[in-house]
C-alpha cells in the first residue's frame, strides 16, 4: 500500500510540474519506485507453501493378488484400503524459497488412537520416508529418516534424469508439462511428474525433483499427489535437517542390502534348526 500511494503522489507531482529538469527527476523517482515495488512483489511471491492432495487409483495397481490364497488376498485388500484412508487424511506439504525446499507429511492423527498403526505408518511412506530437504543452489538433497532405530541424513544429488515431453495440461491454473522417470526397480510402472515451467524451481514431493519447473502432480503407480492449493508468503525460512549421521545414497543402498541379507540369512538358519 505504501508503494502504491507513493507512486500516485509522484505521478501527480510529475503532471503538475512544467520545468523539464524537475520532470526528469520526478520520472527517475517514479521508475525507481516502480522497479522497487515490482521486484519486491516478485521476490515475495517466490516463497510459497503448497499442499498436495492424495488420491488412489486401484485400476493402476498390479499386485498379482489373483495368484494368492483368498484369505490372504482379503487381508491384503483390507490393509490397502486402510492405508489409502489414512493417506487421504495426511497433509502433504512442500515449502520452498527460490533456492531451498522442504517436504514432509503432517497430520492431526494421534498414533495411539488409530485402529491400525502399521497401515498408518506405511501410508506416510508412500512417496518416501522421513523429511526431505532440497537445495537448488548446490544441487543436493537430504533425506532425514530413522533406520533400525538410528537417525540418518541420506545425501543425494538433484538429477536431471527425466524424459521430457510436450504433452501438457492445466493444474491449478498453471500450464504443466509431462515428465517421465524410468523406474528400474519396478517394471510395472514409471514415475510421472507434471511440472510448471512458470514456477522455475526444481522441487517436488518427497525424493522426486530435478524437473525444469515445480512439480504440481506426481503419479507413482496407483498413488497420486496433486496440488490442492498454493499460498504465497513474504517471509519463509527453510529449516535444514541436521540431526542424524550423514551417509551418501550409494552407501545407504549398500547398508540396506547388507542388513536385508543378514536378516534373510538369520531366517534361513532358524528354518534349518
Amino acid at each position: 500500500m505504501f508503494g502504491f500511494m507513493s507512486i500516485i503522489k509522484i505521478l501527480q507531482g510529475y503532471l503538475s510540474v512544467n520545468n523539464l529538469a524537475l520532470k526528469i527527476n520526478k520520472m527517475k523517482k517514479l521508475i525507481f519506485l516502480l522497479y522497487f515495488v515490482f521486484t519486491l512483489n516478485i521476490f515475495s511471491q517466490q516463497n510459497r507453501i503448497i499442499i498436495y492432495e492424495y488420491s488412489f487409483h486401484p485400476e493402476k495397481l498390479k499386485t498379482g493378488l489373483e495368484e494368492i490364497d483368498n484369505n490372504y488376498k482379503q487381508t491384503v485388500t483390507l490393509f490397502m484400503k486402510k492405508t489409502e484412508e489414512y493417506a487421504k487424511q495426511h497433509q502433504w506439504i512442500l515449502k520452498f524459497t527460490p533456492t531451498e525446499a522442504i517436504f514432509k507429511v503432517e497430520d492431526d492423527i494421534i498414533p495411539d488412537d488409530i485402529e491400525d498403526p502399521s497401515a498408518w505408518r506405511i501410508s506416510k511412506w508412500t512417496f518416501g520416508k522421513g523429511i526431505f530437504y532440497q537445495n537448488a543452489k548446490d544441487r543436493y538433497t537430504l533425506n532425514q529418516k530413522e533406520i533400525f532405530n538410528k537417525q540418518y541424513l541420506v545425501k543425494d544429488t538433484i538429477k536431471n534424469d527425466w524424459i521430457l515431453s510436450y504433452e501438457k495440461r492445466i493444474i491449478g491454473g498453471y500450464k504443466c508439462y509431462k515428465a517421465v522417470r524410468k523406474n528400474p526397480k519396478n517394471r510395472n510402472f514409471d514415475v510421472i511428474a507434471w511440472y510448471a515451467p512458470e514456477i522455475p524451481v526444481p522441487f517436488g514431493p518427497g525424493r522426486y525433483n530435478g524437473t525444469p519447473g515445480l512439480i504440481l502432480e506426481l503419479n507413482f503407480g496407483p498413488h497420486t499427489l496433486t496440488m490442492k492449493n498454493i499460498k504465497f508468503v513474504t517471509e519463509l525460512k527453510i529449516k535444514k535437517p541436521v540431526k542424524g549421521q550423514i551417509i551418501t545414497m550409494k552407501d545407504y543402498k549398500k547398508m540396506m542390502y547388507d542388513k536385508k541379507r543378514k536378516l534373510f540369512e538369520k531366517m534361513m538358519m532358524r528354518k534349518r534348526n
